[in-house]
């Protein structure tokens, strides 16, 4: 399925995609009502539901073509440094640049998570925390 003729209406698909609710979408794409019932029929839709569905589909289709990409403009950048030219610099530089800005269009990895907070026993939270002693030293 195509991107949805109504520009709005593909912005706010996109928006879904991406994890927002209704209601964010909505404020998102700018629409003007954002009436409950209106934002629930429009989320609603078929169109809306089944390009939704598509997008996913479509992000991982052109990240996956990415990768193979940067690689080889990696490589290609890695030949063109053994080289002892002024242009294989400049190429080396282009190439470079190039696959930066692709790497900027795939999606950072989530985070790990956090490792879980101990809660801290009365007296490590007064070690710590607690103001110093008068006529200790500091």
């Amino acid at each position: 399925m195509a991107a949805l003729p109504d520009k709005k209406r593909e912005a706010f698909a996109q928006a879904l995609a991406s994890g927002m609710t209704p209601e964010e979408a909505t404020r998102e794409v700018k629409y003007g009502n954002r009436d409950r019932e209106r934002i629930r029929a429009r989320a609603a839709r078929a169109d809306v539901i089944a390009r939704v569905a598509e997008i996913p589909r479509e992000r991982a289709l052109a990240l996956a073509d990415l990768a193979p990409v940067i690689e080889r403009l990696i490589a290609a950048a890695d030949v063109a440094a053994k080289q002892d030219s002024a242009a294989a610099l400049v190429a080396m530089k282009g190439l470079l640049a190039e696959a930066g800005r692709l790497k900027g269009l795939v999606p950072k990895p989530p985070p790990a998570p956090a490792a879980p907070r101990r809660r801290l026993s009365e007296t490590e939270w007064l070690a710590l925390y607690a103001p110093p002693k008068p006529g200790s030293a500091p």
